[in-house]
């Protein structure tokens, strides 16, 4: 089994199957969404991007990423792991199912070739399914879920929020003053977020009466505090991921939603299967299926579980370009006690 390598960009093979709408879903108007923009070609190949890098915490599971590539950055964050002891700990809240019931999580920092920078923790947050990165000059924050409750063994956030990177910092959703929080809609919980750099978007998603969507907002107008917010455009999430697929990430660009789910290898999904991960193009218009594509990219990979997308610029410009990254939780064999690591593949715009 060949072993892929980060600093050689060889293609991977990527064998997709079926696409084509799968139909309409109720969508709001979406007057206001970037111009046309090609889609990103999801039967072509991936390349390698960070293959098997190691983040802040050893023993979880990468939960999502964001790139920032002007400023040669990565972001990963994942669950906190045990063991670990933060200011304001109660007895026990070192405890990973405490961690993970209340939404606390790590956030690494990367730089472009996986070497670890720093990181920051993020208490009473969220699951971290999705997170976002927003550049405006020299400036950079995050965006991240907060304020998580508990439902089930896991944390998930209710408002989003906006902050920069500061290595070694703590910010605790109960404790920390001054928080830039943003709640987009009213009457909603489980809300993640993800950043279109290219066309200055950010996209939620949230569940409502149960059911999950994704809206669609200005990125300035997110960033300034108002009392309302109004969408650019809002769609049900498709009833293709509904029953057998496990969620793992979202993206937007220009007009389309991207969608991503999948589960680790296991007796029930064996790498000899080549994995069960699929990417999901939606058309935010529509709110219809344009593309559902099953990709065995890095089907060699050890673990392979499915973990977050991102979309990041790789040219600026007046015709600027971008990639569209997926992401793979990994290990470097089989053994269940190796060290969580972070893979991110790619895909090009068609």
């Amino acid at each position: 089994m060949t072993e892929l390598s980060r600093r050689a960009f060889v293609r991977l093979g990527g064998a997709a199957a079926g696409a084509g709408a799968l139909g309409a879903i109720e969508a709001a108007p979406a007057a206001g969404l970037p111009g046309r923009a090609r889609p990103f070609d999801l039967t072509a190949p991936a390349e390698p991007f960070l293959v098997n890098v190691g983040l802040h915490d050893q023993r979880t599971i990468m939960q999502s990423f964001a790139v920032d590539s002007p400023g040669g950055h990565v972001y990963v964050v994942q669950i906190t792991q045990g063991g670990t002891v933060l200011p304001g700990d109660a007895p026990g809240d070192e405890e990973y199912a405490r961690r993970a019931a209340r939404g606390d999580l790590t956030l690494s920092k990367l730089d472009l070739a996986g070497n670890l920078l720093g990181r920051m923790y993020l208490k009473r947050f969220g699951h971290g399914v999705a997170i976002g990165v927003e550049r405006s000059g020299r400036e950079v924050h995050l965006w991240t879920e907060v304020d998580a409750v508990t439902e089930g063994t896991s944390g998930w956030g209710t408002r989003l929020l906006r902050f920069p990177f500061a290595d070694g910092a703590v910010i605790d959703a109960d404790a920390t003053p001054g928080l830039q929080r943003r709640e987009l809609l009213p009457g909603v919980d489980r809300t993640t977020c993800n950043v279109d750099p290219v066309h200055r978007t950010l996209v939620m998603r949230y569940r409502r009466d149960g059911a999950f969507r994704y809206a669609l907002f200005d990125l300035d107008d997110v960033r300034r505090e108002r009392p309302a917010y109004e969408p650019i455009a809002d769609v049900a999430q498709p009833d293709v991921l509904s029953g057998g697929p496990v969620f793992q990430g979202y993206a937007t660009y220009g007009r389309d939603l991207y969608l991503y789910d999948g589960q680790i290898y296991s007796d029930a999904n064996p790498p000899s299967g080549q994995g069960n991960a699929h990417l999901t193009r939606v058309d935010w218009r529509t709110g219809a299926v344009a593309e559902r594509v099953r990709t065995t990219d890095g089907h060699e990979l050890h673990r392979r579980e499915p973990e977050g997308l991102g979309v990041w610029l790789t040219s600026p410009g007046r015709r600027p370009t971008a990639r569209l990254g997926f992401a793979f939780g990994t290990s470097v064999t089989a053994d269940p006690d190796d060290d969580r690591l972070c893979t991110i593949l790619t895909k090009s715009l068609g």
